[in-house]
């Protein structure tokens, strides 16, 4: 499914997006990670929050 948060206005709780800014934001302050360390794990990782996590966890 494609991630279509205008409707919305929050951002998916499944996916983070690097593509918009206040997503990067929004994630970098809920993970509690700085941008560069969200945006390089979840292009190693994907979108998944769920990846992401375990990617942080298996590489700090």
């Amino acid at each position: 499914m494609e991630d279509n948060n205008a409707d919305t206005g929050r951002a998916d709780d499944a996916h983070i997006n690097i593509s918009e800014p206040q997503e990067i934001q929004y994630w970098s302050e809920k993970l509690n990670v700085p941008e560069e360390v969200l945006k390089n794990a979840v292009r190693a990782a994907g979108t998944s929050v769920e990846d992401f996590s375990e990617h942080l966890a298996q590489n700090s």
